[in-house]
């Protein structure tokens, strides 16, 4: 764990997940609060050694490791106040509804490193887009729906706390095959990104992307993935694949040695990939013995 400045008032605690901080006086709001116990009792700790109260806390997105850690942190500084997109809110409030969603809303499996028993966190104010004003301070929420369906940017001083829609370049190598729910508004997320001026930018995992050219070419190499994922499905189903043989190829090309926290976030990525190629009439499926198979020349299968 590490205490990092960025600049002026805005700094950010490294734990499993960025944490950032924006001070003012002795109090402070944090963007997201991490996914472990571990991570709380680090924030809480660097919290106590800056002499920081946390007044309010903005989370990016409703997976659980962006704002488990509050349930120690509410602990401490019971008058925190949570804010979060409108759609969020839902999965902050319900932590069941994204391990359900994980499983193909069927009964998740008791994983156990999962806090299925988790019964979630109040949102207090929403928060979808737009200038906000927040204890004293006006940020500038930008929808960001790739990653998850309504997960939110938070700009301030030209910084961007870009939760889990980009990366920067180093980390891209990490992540052999992000993690995105919806690849359209992933390519418009990146998009609207590019139009906003940004010096810094702190992911939400990974190293953070530290200047304006860097975040440029970071925006571009994201892109650029994107791109190239696109590319290896529709090669892949060339002939007519299922998914299982879909995924079992993404792990050999991008040697992938799948646990089954990588196979689940392979089979979503993968299930948005093929959905937003059928979407774009760049892909078919058909059903054949009870198996569905998708296949990249649109004419193959009789829907």
């Amino acid at each position: 764990m590490v205490f990092l400045e960025i600049k002026d008032n805005i700094k950010y605690i490294s734990v499993d997940t960025n944490i950032g901080v924006i001070a003012s006086g002795k109090s402070c709001i944090l963007i997201d609060a991490g996914g472990s116990n571990e991570d709380s009792e680090e924030i809480l700790k660097v919290l106590d050694e800056e002499n920081l109260c946390p007044t309010s806390a903005i989370i990016t997105h409703g997976h659980w490791d962006h704002f488990y850690g509050l349930l120690e942190i509410k602990e401490v500084f019971p008058e925190i106040k949570v804010y979060s997109s409108s759609l969020e809110k839902a999965f902050i409030e319900n932590p069941y509804i994204e391990f359900y969603s994980y499983f193909s809303s069927t009964s998740p499996l008791k994983i156990s490193d999962t806090p299925l028993d988790f019964k979630g966190i109040k949102v207090d104010h929403q928060i979808d887009k737009g200038d906000v004003k927040i204890d004293g301070e006006t940020l500038n929420i930008i929808s960001l729906s790739g990653h998850s369906p309504l997960g939110i940017g938070v700009l301030y001083k030209g910084v961007l706390f870009s939760g889990d829609c980009l990366y920067s370049t180093s980390s891209l190598s990490m992540f052999k095959m992000p993690f995105f729910t919806d690849i359209e508004a992933q390519f418009k997320d990146l998009e609207v990104l590019s139009s906003y001026d940004i010096d810094y930018c702190l992911p939400a995992h990974g190293l953070p992307i530290r200047d304006k050219k860097n975040f440029e070419t970071s925006l571009k190499e994201n892109i650029a993935k994107l791109d190239s994922i696109e590319g290896m499905i529709l090669d892949i189903i060339k002939k007519g694949k299922s998914e299982d043989q879909i995924k079992k190829e993404i792990s050999k090309r991008l040697s992938i040695k799948y646990d089954i926290t990588k196979y689940i976030y392979v089979t979503i990525t993968t299930k948005a990939f093929l959905h937003y190629l059928y979407n774009n009439g760049k892909a078919r499926f058909g059903i054949k013995d009870g198996v569905l198979y998708w296949k990249a020349q649109q004419k193959s299968f009789k829907q």
